[in-house]
């Protein structure tokens, strides 16, 4: 390069400088992959200030992306006012573009910046199991989005749900863990994500009667079943109690949580993703990562038939069912009979513009350029 092409470039930086987006978060940069995955793909076309909680755990960095954490010490109010303030301090040092993740009396916020150029992005309903709790977080989310102008969602479904009719969509995506062919002599089945009220449970005890009707009628038990995630409550004691009650040690194995960095042997190894969600209303539009992370990676899923499952799963990626025992268990053996009928290169190809990448490009910075005209 010259130095006339040289000074040319530094004349169009100055000129032209990246558009500075400001992202707020209550997840400590990297916990929340949607937030993460945002900043990955648009670092270079944006100047990206992320802040959010210092929970203390191991810390994520991107190059080009300005990273500041808030401090949780003291107690509830103290470090919540702390954290409403310094949102509030780092806006007035000014942004294009202010893409909130929501966090609850975020309206107090924009009352405080009427001129920043908001748009709050929602990713969930409330999912506690107390319906009390579910209508009251859902009714100050609604309430809350009222006050802001540029509203992006996860789904259709949510923004059906609250009843919101001028929205934006910003779907998820999901990253490609394996690049091999996969073979379906023996089924490897994978789930990965969290245990909190999923029931997994209920997918370990269709998986030992699956087992067992191997062993009754003298066929090889050939497959095994891998499960990745904790949570904060019981269920990750519970299955593992179930497993040695039931001799299973040989058949189904549990990890606990993993990073992401640490999924790629686990998803090159398996051949069919389990994304297990319980049907209830308040998780229908939820759409799943690993759902779009094991197609992505070339593996038929047996999924749950939640609104969004059924709309994410074309025919020939998997099989869709019911949130019991019994039908996991013949989900397994209907994927066993249909083994043949899989093609883990045609699913990466068909799922492919569901990667954050392509998701990113497609759906996030188009939004922020249509916000910033």
């Amino acid at each position: 390069m010259t130095n006339s092409n040289l000074e040319e470039l530094k004349s169009m930086a100055l000129t032209n400088p990246k558009k500075k987006i400001l992202m707020l978060g209550h997840d400590q940069f990297g916990e929340s992959t949607t937030t993460f995955k945002q900043c990955e793909f648009a670092r270079d076309t944006y100047d990206i200030t992320y802040i959010g909680w210092d929970y203390g755990t191991p810390k994520f960095e991107l190059p080009n992306v300005n990273v500041k954490y808030i401090s949780r010490e003291s107690n509830l109010i103290v470090r919540n006012l702390r954290f409403f303030r310094a949102f509030h301090k780092e806006i007035r040092n000014g942004y294009d573009i202010v893409f909130v993740k929501y966090i609850r009396f975020i309206a107090l916020l924009r009352l405080f910046n009427r001129k920043a150029n908001f748009v709050v992005y929602v990713d969930t309903l409330g999912v506690m199991q107390s319906r009390i709790k579910r209508f009251i977080f859902d009714f100050t989310l609604k309430l809350e989005l009222s006050f802001f102008k540029n509203i992006a969602l996860i789904s259709k479904g949510i923004g059906q749900k609250l009843g919101i009719k001028k929205f934006h969509v910003l779907p998820l995506g999901g990253d490609c863990y394996a690049t091999n062919k996969k073979e379906f002599e023996r089924l490897s089945l994978l789930y990965v994500g969290t245990l909190a009220n999923r029931n997994i449970l209920e997918t370990v005890i269709g998986f030992h009667r699956f087992i067992d009707e191997q062993k009754r009628n003298d066929l090889p038990v050939d497959a095994e079943f891998v499960i990745v995630g904790n949570s904060y409550f019981d269920e990750l004691k519970e299955i593992r109690q179930y497993i040695i009650e039931n001799d299973l040690e040989g058949h189904i194995k549990t990890t606990g949580y993993l990073e992401r960095n640490r999924l790629h042997p686990f998803f090159e190894k398996a051949n069919i993703g389990v994304s297990y969600v319980p049907i209830r209303p308040y998780y229908q539009h939820q759409p799943p990562t690993k759902t779009y992370e094991y197609l992505i990676s070339g593996l038929p899923v047996i999924a749950t038939k939640t609104a969004a499952n059924v709309e994410i799963i074309s025919d020939d990626a998997g099989v869709l069912i019911n949130d019991d025992p019994e039908s996991f268990f013949n989900a397994i053996c209907a994927v066993k009979e249909n083994k043949n009928g899989y093609d883990s290169d045609k699913l990466r190809a068909e799922y492919e513009k569901h990667t954050w990448q392509r998701v990113v490009n497609d759906n996030f910075i188009p939004l922020i350029e249509e916000l910033l005209v």
